[in-house]
């Protein structure tokens, strides 16, 4: 059983999360609960658990810290992180400690989760596979190296230095690494466990056929394959058409691969290294090569350091989306304004090449997105599908170019059906006209009106300024002043007058009606009588 622990400071959630999955079927048992960090660290004291799952905001520790902290106690342990939209921005931090799930509360359906859950199994029974393959003593060298060399590129060497031991028995005693390649698959490609080890091992020994260069091969946490080329240690240090040498039997391999498989893969190619103790560091650099993937296609050789790959501009400032400004601009149908934003964001992305703040914006933007659908839809059911479809085509994409036409797409749909609902809408907008001019002495707010007209309060409100020039407090303000100085005429005080036309505080009243008229409720009342004369 797969020991999973749940953070949440809601009862209700932690209750509803427990409740929603039969545990024992998939495999696992909720082996504690804690109401923040603090709590579940000390749950973990006396065990950690395979798969944490955790609100973002809590009370005494929340998420992020959280995260940060069962970092520091292993690599290993699968983190679901929970959110509700509004907190995006702390689920940003989350991204940068490998994070493997983020769900949106609002969305999350007992299916969608439990997919979530059996895919981290899978995730776990491969490790464990590994681990149980080796103390059963079948093929004992290639299974230990695999975990040797998976342990180095995560947590790198102890204190600075190797175990010779562990190096010995991993059979690389007499080796030492040049290189590091790390083979990126297309999302489309999913191989059955251990499948994509085999094929890129058959095609490797049918074009490798260098006599001084060595290669291990082996899978990282995430399933994706690396490989270390390596030499012996009587070998010359390597030579700079090395690389050359590389570049070309990575391009034959892609070639293999699509050819053969029909899969599409990246090599990214870490700078050169010679020492075990380097290897952590040459597997980022490889990983962070392939990453370019994003701006510069699939399908290629991308080489740590090399000149394509450091075209990258220093930002002059920071990159922000202002989730205000695209609101405004879907509300009042400026299509063409959305997309010169879109494109100007896009732009700004492909020159700054951060794979990671790409990420982050596009999260930004689906969350926009998400949040503007349930405004101005009236099928519950049919915004969920749409969402759960967003997340699923967003995911597939892998050229910053296929998410530039994706959201242009996207954004697009949206005006489309608010330019569709606008005109049926309409009707909706002189309904609460009507209502305010008869029953403006009432309390009215943004909310009661809208649910009176059955639109959200965020659409009506747009819809409103739209439609009526102003917006609706403008507008029920001003009709209340109007009547307000039809009464004045008579000999009401101004504070009754006030609280006639709906405003409660004399104060207030007095205040507001000088702002629209220019004078004071007396002064007005003084004119009137005066020309009346």
């Amino acid at each position: 059983m797969h020991r999973v622990i749940i953070v949440e400071d809601e009862f209700i959630v932690r209750y509803g999360i427990r409740s929603m999955i039969n545990w024992e079927t998939i495999g696992m048992e909720v082996t504690g609960e804690a109401s923040n960090g603090r709590e579940a660290l000390a749950l973990m004291a006396t065990g950690l658990p395979d798969i944490l799952i955790t609100d973002i905001k809590m009370p005494v520790m929340d998420g992020i810290e959280l995260i940060a902290e069962v970092r520091r106690l292993s690599a290993d342990i699968k983190i679901i992180i929970l959110s509700n939209l509004e907190d995006f921005q702390y689920a940003k931090e989350a991204i940068k400690h490998s994070v493997s799930e983020y769900m949106i509360k609002s969305d999350m359906m007992p299916r969608d989760f439990e997919l979530v859950l059996l895919k981290l199994k899978e995730s776990l029974e491969v490790v464990q596979k590994n681990t149980a393959v080796h103390s059963q003593g079948v093929h004992p060298e290639p299974v230990h190296k695999e975990s040797f060399l998976m342990d180095l590129i995560d947590r790198g060497p102890v204190q600075g230095q190797i175990d010779r031991h562990k190096l010995t028995q991993a059979g690389l005693t007499d080796s030492r690494p040049l290189y590091l390649l790390h083979i990126s698959l297309s999302s489309g490609v999913e191989p059955r466990y251990g499948q994509g080890q085999t094929v890129v091992r058959s095609m490797l020994e049918q074009i490798w056929n260098e006599n001084t260069l060595g290669y291990e091969i082996f899978s990282d946490r995430q399933g994706e394959l690396n490989i270390i080329v390596t030499t012996d240690l009587t070998a010359k240090p390597a030579v700079a058409d090395r690389i050359d040498l590389l570049r070309s039997r990575s391009e034959e391999l892609i070639q293999c691969l699509s050819r053969r498989c029909g899969w599409t893969a990246t090599i990214g190619i870490s700078g050169v290294t010679r020492q075990w103790t380097e290897v952590k560091i040459a597997y980022a650099q490889a990983v962070d090569a392939a990453k370019q993937k994003l701006f510069m296609g699939n399908g290629r050789v991308l080489i740590h350091g090399s000149d394509e790959l450091l075209a990258q501009v220093a930002p002059p400032h920071a990159l922000q989306i202002s989730s205000h400004q695209i609101q405004s601009m879907v509300y009042a149908f400026q299509s063409r304004e959305l997309t010169e934003y879109l494109e100007q964001l896009f732009g700004q992305l492909a020159v700054r090449r951060d794979a990671d703040l790409v990420q982050i914006i596009s999260l930004e933007l689906l969350m926009i997105l998400t949040t503007l659908w349930p405004d101005v839809s009236r099928d519950a059911e049919q915004v969920l599908e749409l969402k759960k479809q967003y997340f699923d085509e967003l995911a597939m994409l892998e050229t910053l170019e296929q998410s530039r036409l994706w959201f242009m797409q996207a954004f697009e749909a949206l005006v489309q059906h608010m330019k569709d609902m606008y005109h049926s809408d309409r009707n909706s907008i002189i309904k609460a006209t009507q209502y305010i001019q008869q029953y403006y002495y009432q309390e009215i707010t943004l909310q009661s009106i809208s649910r009176l007209v059955h639109l959200s309060k965020n659409y009506f409100a747009n819809l409103f300024r739209k439609e009526v020039g102003e917006s609706f407090l403008e507008y029920l303000t001003r009709i209340r002043i109007e009547k307000a100085k039809n009464l004045l005429t008579g000999e009401l005080k101004a504070g009754d007058v006030g609280t006639l036309v709906g405003i409660q505080d004399p104060k207030y009243f007095s205040k507001v009606f000088k702002k629209i008229t220019g004078v004071s409720p007396s002064e007005y009342r003084g004119l009137v009588r005066k020309i009346s004369k």
